[in-house]
Formats: structure tokens, sequence, C-alpha cells
């Protein structure tokens, strides 16, 4: 396991200990996966289908230290947008 620190917004703000790809690896160069896309019977496109590679496994991950919202904007330097009803021009 590699871990890292990695904040994350859901279900509610906090700090989790997460795994992080191999970057020596030689099937997804250090990625964690590859998306692979797909056609129906009639050779449209169908969608796309993320393979995850077996050095990294995106599930692995310890929810460490919950943080309260007002911390996390500050953290984050997010302050309440300003509107405006004049034109940019």
């Amino acid at each position: 396991m590699r871990p890292r620190l990695r904040y994350t917004t859901y279900p509610r703000p906090s700090i989790r200990l997460t795994d992080t790809p191999n970057p020596k690896c030689p099937s997804c160069q250090g990625a964690g996966g590859w998306d692979q896309d797909y056609g129906d019977e009639n050779g449209e496109y169908g969608g796309t289908e993320t393979y995850y590679c077996l050095c990294w496994n995106p599930d692995r991950s310890r929810n460490l230290l919950p943080v309260p919202h007002w911390i996390a904007r500050r953290w984050l330097g997010w302050t309440e947008p300003v509107y405006s009803s004049e034109p940019p021009f």
C-alpha cells in the first residue's frame, strides 16, 4: 500500500487515508486503470467501461478525521461568490 491523504466531501467533509496506484506498474503506467469503449450489436458506440489495474484498489480507504463544513471551506479558500447585475462590457 502506498498511502496518501485526500480530502473528500462525500458523504461529509473528511480527510481520508487512501491507496495510490503503483507508478512503476507496466500494465497501467501508474494511472491505476484504463477506460475502454465498447459497441452494441449494430457497431454503434455503446458506452465506456472502466477497468482497474491489479496494482491498485480504489475501495481501499479509511476515514481519518471528519472536518466541519466551515473549516473545509476555509482550507480550500472558498468564498461566497459576489454577483452583479452590471453587464461585463
